[in-house]
C-alpha cells in the first residue's frame, strides 16, 4: 500500500460521493416539484440539508487527493486540468442551487418557485459534467477530446434538463400529478 493507492481510494470514495450528492439533489427537486403542501415538502427539505453537509465532504474527498496525486504522478495533464475546472463548474452550479433553494425556502415560496425549470437544466447539466469527468479519468484524452467531452456532457444534459422542463405536471384530481394534455 502506497501513499498514491490512498489517495486514489479516497478519490475514488469523493466521486462516489458526489454522485450521491446529485442523486440526492435529483430526488429532492423531484419531490418539491410534486409536493402540493408545505408539508409535503419537508421531506425533500431535509433532503437538501442532508447535501449541504455530504457535497463539502465529496469536495475535499476528490479535490485534495486529486490534488496529492496530479502533483507526485501525474502533473497538470490537459484531462486533469479541463477536469479541475469541470469539478469547479459542478460545485459552482450546485452551491448557487443550493443557496437559491434555500432562499425560497425561507421566503416561504418553495412551492412556486422551485417549478422555475433553472433547477431540472442546471441539475442535469452538472449529471452531465460528472459522467463526462469520469470518462476523462478513464478514457485520458488529450486537450480537445477533454473539452469536447465535457462541453457534450454539458449540453445534454442541459439540452435533456430544457426538454424535460417543458412537460409541466398538473395537480390531477387524486392530488398526483398527470402530465398536461394527457387523459390519465
Amino acid at each position: 500500500m502506497t501513499l498514491y493507492s490512498i489517495a486514489l481510494f479516497l478519490h475514488v470514495v469523493g466521486a462516489l460521493l458526489l454522485f450521491v450528492t446529485i442523486t440526492v439533489e435529483g430526488v429532492a427537486l423531484r419531490q418539491l416539484h410534486r409536493a402540493l403542501t408545505t408539508e409535503s415538502a419537508q421531506g425533500a427539505a431535509v433532503l437538501l440539508r442532508l447535501n449541504r453537509m455530504v457535497g463539502p465532504l465529496s469536495a475535499i474527498g476528490v479535490l485534495i487527493p486529486g490534488l496529492y496525486m496530479t502533483a507526485t504522478n501525474w502533473g497538470l495533464v490537459a484531462w486533469i486540468v479541463v477536469a479541475l475546472v469541470s469539478w469547479a463548474v459542478i460545485a459552482v452550479l450546485g452551491a448557487v442551487n443550493g443557496i437559491r433553494i434555500l432562499a425560497l425556502e425561507r421566503s416561504q415560496a418553495l412551492l412556486t418557485g422551485i417549478r422555475n425549470p433553472i433547477f431540472l437544466i442546471s441539475w442535469l447539466t452538472r449529471v452531465g459534467i460528472a459522467v463526462a469527468v469520469v470518462f476523462l479519468m478513464t478514457v485520458k484524452p488529450g486537450a480537445i477530446g477533454a473539452v469536447l467531452a465535457i462541453l457534450i456532457g454539458a449540453a445534454s444534459g442541459a439540452a435533456l434538463g430544457t426538454a424535460l422542463s417543458k412537460v409541466r405536471p398538473t395537480p390531477g384530481s387524486d392530488g398526483r400529478h398527470e402530465e398536461e394534455g394527457h387523459v390519465a
